[in-house]
């Protein structure tokens, strides 16, 4: 549908005209007469009269120019939208930055990094409206120097189940091997938890008024911020003492602040793909006893922060030469000087991880059958080795193809007819050899 034109000065002129002319008797039939006769009128005009009608002309048109709010089919404006979309752009560029900083500032001379690390990470039974039913929750602290240090683990009871969701929490509780919520028993205390989390977060440094950042994986964010904002709306605090960052823009930034090896991982992409292949995943006994009484390690929250801390240390300690200790920097049953001497004789790149070289060592071990030609330098390797090598052994016996093969031979003219019984046919009969079948 074609744009109206807009209305111009002349144009409210001539209705003031024509309805002046009717107050003196003299009436014109319509809107044309009134331009035609009003024409001269407005030519002769002082720049006041004109001047007026320009500003009513002008104003008119600013107004019907306005934008209407447009909304989306739930009823949200758009406008409402775009504003978010930019205030979490906004916030995200705020992150990488406080992150790079962090960082650089704690950098001590070329050194190590001298910053304490929190990450976080929780089990949740489903989402209720806009808040998560958390069942589980656990932080940890460490440094790249030191390695892992203590570790705060809550199991939480979130007492009743809301009505209408207890096929959703069952189905939670078996993702996560989580215990079903009970209803006998009293409530956890979320107050309390985060008494005791803020107190966790300013034991490294208790004078510190901003609380360090906690990092997550990325597709805990909304979660992590969830259950902080649920606390905090309980006990009266106000939300935003916390910043939850994600876990791999700080990958990205420890593994590149170190000049030798620099761009050691070229994006963030790459830092989140490394943590998601979680190299550490079936170490034993790294849950809450709860989780490895069941068999259920992999799925603690305290597994998976270990795992994470583990992963990060991996591959940045390289860089600052820090020497690895067993129990804080990898985890306990890792045969570290067999995979540094494997290292030296395959002369790998120094950056290499543990959990690579230990995969490595594991698929060399697999070889216990091959040949007695292999060269002095594999045995060599092989030799550095954890004595318990795993053996391959076929799922199945070998099939001889050349048995296998053979024609099935020719079938004797004498050869006994064969009976046939009733069965599924309607027919009965017998079947000789000398039949013939069309």
């Amino acid at each position: 549908m074609p744009k109206k034109p807009a209305k111009t000065a002349f144009y409210y002129f001539a209705l003031d005209y024509k309805a002046e002319q009717a107050k003196k008797g003299i009436h014109l039939q319509n809107l044309a007469e009134a331009v035609e006769a009003a024409s001269p009128v407005w030519t002769s005009a002082q720049p006041s009269v004109r001047a007026k009608y320009e500003a009513k002309a002008k104003a008119e048109k600013n107004k019907n120019n306005v934008p209407q709010k447009k909304y989306t089919s739930y009823g949200v404006p758009i406008s409402e939208i775009i504003r978010h979309e930019q205030e979490l752009k906004q916030a995200e560029e705020y992150e990488k930055q406080d992150i790079s900083n962090l960082v650089a500032i704690n950098k001590i001379s070329g050194g190590t990094p001298n910053i304490d690390i929190y990450l976080m990470d929780v089990n949740y039974y489903c989402k209720i409206k806009e808040d998560y039913l958390i069942g589980e929750s656990t932080m940890l602290r460490f440094t790249l120097q030191d390695g892992l240090d203590e570790v705060y683990h809550e199991i939480i009871n979130p007492g009743g189940i809301p009505m209408g969701y207890a096929y959703d929490v069952k189905l939670g509780s078996k993702e996560f091997g989580l215990e079903i919520p009970d209803e006998t028993k009293k409530p956890s205390n979320y107050m309390q938890i985060l008494a005791n989390i803020i107190e966790y977060l300013k034991k490294s440094n208790p004078s510190v008024d901003v609380l360090p950042p906690i990092f997550v994986m990325p597709d805990k964010v909304p979660i992590v911020s969830n259950f902080l904002s649920q606390m905090c709306r309980q006990a009266g605090e106000v939300e935003s003492i916390f910043r939850v960052y994600r876990l791999d823009t700080l990958l990205y930034h420890l593994a590149n602040v170190h000049e030798t090896f620099k761009k050691q991982i070229p994006t963030e992409a790459i830092a989140l793909s490394m943590l998601k292949k979680d190299l550490f995943l079936y170490t034993p006994q790294i849950g809450c006893d709860h989780h490895n009484s069941i068999d259920m390690t992999q799925e603690c929250s305290k597994s998976r922060v270990t795992r994470q801390a583990f992963t990060i240390m991996d591959h940045c300690c390289y860089g600052f030469a820090i020497q690895l200790k067993l129990g804080k920097h990898l985890p306990a049953d890792v045969d570290l000087e067999a995979i540094m001497e494997m290292k030296e004789k395959r002369q790998v790149d120094p950056i290499s991880t543990v959990a690579k070289m230990s995969a490595l060592s594991i698929s060399c071990s697999s070889q216990a059958s091959a040949p007695a030609t292999a060269t002095a330098s594999s045995s060599a390797n092989t030799s550095v080795l954890s004595q318990n090598k795993r053996v391959m052994t076929p799922l199945r016996r070998p099939v001889d193809l050349q048995y296998a093969l053979q024609l099935a031979p020719d079938l004797d003219e004498n050869f006994p007819s064969l009976s046939r019984s009733m069965g599924r046919g309607k027919s009965s009969g017998s079947i000789n050899s000398q039949s013939k079948f069309k």
